[in-house]
């Protein structure tokens, strides 16, 4: 089905709309327990005066080296646009167990971090703690049964610290709202009932009003893409009213250009709002963020400038987003049968040979790159980098959370492999900001030539200053894929990690991880249990610098 992009204006999107009619519930709907919440993490007016509030995804490194000399503008933050970024939570339960998955809108959030408690191991911790004391009694909502992730917004705060960090009070403002939105949204939970629906995105090149487009489009190894937009909406059985509407969808928030000083959460926060307009809260979350790019068409109308022409070229690309998301849900189908909600985490732990990073992450602040990623055991030991899938369902849908940006595959390999579920749900940089992850292993030429050479793929190539190359023209750092990708076997370990995953949580215990041939390089993980790394203390801090 062709959906044409809405000819509205901006803010006619964001207008309460009615949710597509759904069928009250009847003794075949399940009924869970629903909840959500939002939080505001915008940086304070003193933050962004400082001028050493940053914005992270374009280029690398504040330019100041040693945080005294400077040698280029970094790109530090000069305002908020609109209502900024915010900490966004989605609580499910089948009144036994319960899951969290939620969203920080900002570049990446690591596990931990050296210079406090700051990292979403920290948040879920907490949040768990709190949500107990918050609902007594309440369902069981454990470390492991919440997921965490960054929305990847290149016009957010740069938590990572690879685009030159944002101050240390601002990394506690975060940890303390996204606590504060979990718990909220867990004590929030009401009787309701579930609808999830779906609808194809489109890639360009390949469909009309495509909203999603291939950054390597002529590799025939990479086409891939993970184009599907999913839908779960929840309405209270008392009231009829919506709880939430919740929106799975994987484009990079990079609408905004590198040219951009304002704190945004970039094209998914817009979408937010307007997913709102149902009634309750909104929420879409990142999915498949590798090599998948937003096809935004920029502000229609040129009257406008600069921040009016910022919300004009979100608000055109979320509403076509938000136009398609309506698709899904006229054709929603209600969750029936028993309810089951089940979720958990999987330490996994792998060489890295990503050098660059490596000595960033050891020295990075001399260079205006201070990687604020903790480097001690299980996060950094020696060279082998520690991180965490998410493996749960919520009834038939089955959700899979990846600690990076991964390419297409790594989610499509599990959900070719977890036949029997009617839906997948795919978290993007949950629980870590590990760069890119690519797999299979067949798939890195490409990355690699894209990372220091322009240009389409071979043959097509490049033009090289009047003449001809089939490989493309010297470019370094064209595309950072490969640049940030920590491990050549990061992007398969992954896999296998969520094939896991999947088995256990329907009950297939290691029978779709064994079919996997290369799962067998990786027995080590094998070792630690469900939820392992939410036994490992975050510490010790020490200053960076």
């Amino acid at each position: 089905m062709t959906v044409s992009a809405p000819t509205a204006r901006a803010a006619e999107c964001v207008r309460p709309t009615s949710a597509p009619p759904t069928k009250g519930p009847t003794s075949a709907n399940a009924v869970y327990l629903v909840g959500a919440a939002v939080e505001s993490i915008n940086p304070t007016a003193a933050m962004i005066a400082s001028k050493t509030f940053y914005l992270g995804g374009y280029g690398l490194s504040s330019g100041t080296v040693g945080g005294v000399v400077p040698l280029m503008d970094g790109r530090f933050a000069t305002g908020i646009l609109a209502d900024g970024v915010h900490s966004r939570a989605l609580a499910v339960s089948d009144g036994t167990t319960a899951l969290v998955t939620a969203q920080i809108e900002t570049q990446g959030v690591f596990a931990a971090y050296k210079t406090g408690p700051y990292g979403i191991e920290d948040i879920r911790r907490d949040a768990a703690a709190a949500a107990a004391k918050a609902r007594p009694g309440g369902p069981k909502l454990g470390p492991g049964q919440i997921v965490v992730d960054s929305n990847h917004s290149h016009a957010g705060p740069d938590t990572a610290g690879v685009w030159g960090g944002v101050p240390q009070a601002y990394l506690q403002l975060v940890h303390d709202r996204t606590v504060s939105a979990i718990v909220r949204a867990y004590a929030s939970m009401v009787p309701s009932t579930l609808t999830f629906g779906t609808a194809k995105g489109g890639v360009s090149g390949k469909d009309k009003d495509a909203l999603i487009s291939n950054q390597f489009s002529n590799d025939p190894i990479n086409q891939a893409m993970d184009d599907e937009l999913r839908v779960l909406q929840a309405r209270s059985v008392k009231t009829g009213k919506v709880v939430v509407t919740y929106l799975n969808w994987s484009a990079h928030p990079t609408v905004l250009g590198g040219g951009n000083t304002l704190v945004s959460a970039d094209y998914t926060g817009r979408l937010s709002t307007m997913l709102a307009s149902f009634g309750g809260v909104g929420f879409q979350q990142v999915g498949t963020l590798g090599r998948s790019q937003p096809t935004d068409r920029g502000c229609q109308d040129k009257t406008k400038k600069d921040a009016a022409a910022s919300l004009c070229s979100l608000d055109e690309y979320a509403g076509r987003v938000f136009a398609r998301t309506k698709v899904a849900l006229a054709g929603a189908r209600p969750l029936t049968g028993k309810a089951v909600v089940d979720l958990h985490s999987y330490l996994i732990q792998d060489v890295t040979t990503n050098l660059p990073i490596f000595a960033l992450s050891n020295g990075g602040f001399a260079a205006g790159a201070p990687i604020l990623r903790q480097n001690t055991p299980p996060w950094f030991t020696g060279n082998v980098v520690g991180t965490t899938t998410f493996s749960g369902r919520i009834g038939d849908l089955l959700i899979s959370g990846s600690p990076g940006e991964p390419y297409p595959q790594i989610p499509l390999a599990v959900r070719a492999a977890a036949t029997g579920m009617r839906g997948f749900l795919s978290l993007g940089t949950a629980g870590d900001f590990l760069g890119y992850l690519i797999a299979p292993f067949e798939a890195y030429p490409e990355p690699i030539r894209r990372s220091i050479l322009s240009g389409e793929a071979p043959p097509t190539g490049d033009n090289c200053s009047g003449v001809p190359s089939p490989i493309g023209c010297p470019s370094p750092i064209d595309n950072d894929t490969y640049f940030f990708n920590p491990s050549m076997t990061m992007g398969e370990r992954v896999i296998c990690s969520l094939l896991r995953g999947a088995g256990e949580t329907t009950g297939r215990a290691l029978a779709l991880r064994s079919a996997r041939s290369t799962c067998a390089l990786f027995p080590n993980d094998l070792l630690m249990g469900p939820d392992a790394d939410t036994t490992f203390a975050t510490g010790p801090y020490r200053p960076v610098g």
